[in-house]
């Protein structure tokens, strides 16, 4: 929507339509987990707008419960199915957004009742139903969507348990890092068991179990949140390019090697502005973004999206957790020299009976002292630290540079050094 909004703000004659498989459009995926906890009242608030007031309003014909079957990149036509049937439609410029699915793993018992994946504003519907009468909660998967669901069951009293087969929790974080969600986790009566594989499901008319290599684990309901892949169907079809990371490779005007097609969203690959090199990073403000160039693309103007540095945010429970750029390992694997600090420190000043910890962890690049990343986890003051780190990526920062940003000091707001200064400081010793 973001892209059929921006050509329709810049050319006012074309005709734009969108299809859409759900019947929803322009909502946000990442107020799900509220709504599940009933924070949020009604699935309608998090609709920002309906396909009647893109009709009204800005003149966008948007088709939901269609369904794009098949496109013809040569007669530029592509067939849907909609409620009247399968239609044809001719385009003459084509955006592919159709973002990630989730990946689900091929063991039995997948498809039972009570078994979810999330991906629509259906399946919240669905689960949220389900959750007034269950009573275990499994989750599998210990990444964004996992652990803010993990919350948002709790806020309900059920009793949660999470399924990693992983290590540790949230593995885009350094370990030290990691290990702050662990405790946050346990402390807030969330059970937890890492280095575990999922090997099937287990029910008759509703789960009941989930086995793994080790111990069996009781479930009235269980959400699979163990990561998408783009979703590349159509693009395949068209004979569009993939990128080594196995989503759609586009420029930087979101052009794809198919003439008339552009790309953009979950289902594209991005360049990574800390490597130079291709990533996979499907996040909500990446999307909207790229979705704003191919609009103007579109409509015949030139507008270019450079690449991300992997900035997200989030909370689980009391804790904040941000992140931006590499860890350590995402560091060595892209063939950089990297060094780590961790600081904790506290988010104000240490008089204020207010003051929480906080903890900063900053990645960059021996001998150069360019930062590669960083992580901030807290009770507060995070997203404005992982923002200032994001920005300092942007602009190819080292650790010097950070130490003498001139940062704003009130006592509410931060201790004297505040703790980005205080990381970049230990950082260069």
């Amino acid at each position: 929507m973001a892209a059929a909004s921006r050509a329709r703000r810049l050319d006012p004659q074309s005709q734009i339509t969108v299809y859409e498989a759900s019947k929803y459009v322009s909502y946000s995926m990442c107020g799900i987990p509220y709504y599940i906890s009933g924070l949020v009242s009604d699935l309608s608030k998090l609709v920002a707008y309906s396909p009647e007031q893109f009709k009204s309003e800005r003149r966008i014909d948007v088709l939901t419960q269609a369904r794009v079957i098949s496109a013809e990149a040569g007669a530029r036509k592509l067939r849907f199915a909609a409620a009247g049937g399968e239609r044809e439609q001719e385009y003459d410029v084509l955006i592919l957004a159709t973002g990630a699915k989730p990946w689900v793993p091929g063991i039995d018992g997948i498809l039972l009742p009570g078994v979810h994946t999330v991906r629509q504003l259906e399946d919240a519907e669905a689960i949220r139903s389900k959750a007034e009468k269950a009573e275990k909660v499994v989750i599998v998967g210990a990444g964004y969507s996992g652990l803010e669901l993990s919350e948002s069951f709790r806020s309900l009293g059920k009793d949660v348990t999470v399924l990693e087969s992983l290590p540790r929790p949230m593995e885009n974080l350094d370990p030290d890092m990691s290990e702050l969600v662990t405790r946050e986790l346990i402390a807030n009566g969330v059970k937890v068991a890492f280095n575990t594989k999922v090997t099937a499901i287990e029910g008759k008319d509703n789960v009941e179990r989930v086995l793994t290599e080790g111990e069996p684990y009781p479930a009235d309901l269980v959400i699979m949140a163990t990561g998408v892949r783009p979703d590349v169907d159509l693009a395949r079809m068209l004979g569009v390019e993939m990128g080594t990371t196995g989503a759609i490779k586009v420029d930087e005007r979101t052009r794809t090697n198919v003439e008339g097609v552009l790309a953009a969203g979950d289902n594209v690959e991005v360049r990574h502005l800390v490597t130079g090199k291709p990533a996979y990073i499907p996040l909500a403000q990446t999307a909207n973004k790229m979705g704003f160039v191919a609009g103007a693309n579109a409509a015949g103007k030139e507008a270019k999206f450079l690449g991300v540095v992997g900035s997200a945010v989030t909370k689980v429970f009391d804790l904040e957790i941000g992140r931006t750029g590499l860890t350590v390992q995402e560091a060595g694997k892209s063939g950089l020299r990297a060094l780590g600090v961790t600081i904790s420190s506290t988010t104000r000043a240490h008089y204020d009976p207010d003051s929480k910890k906080i903890w900063v962890r900053l990645n960059f690049e021996e001998g150069s002292q360019r930062l590669l990343g960083g992580q901030v986890l807290g009770q507060e003051g995070v997203w404005g630290r992982t923002s200032v780190l994001s920005m300092a990526l942007h602009s190819k920062s080292a650790l010097t540079d950070l130490l003498f940003s001139d940062m704003p000091y009130a006592p509410p707001f931060g201790p004297v050094w505040d703790p980005l200064v205080t990381a970049s400081r230990v950082g260069l010793r």
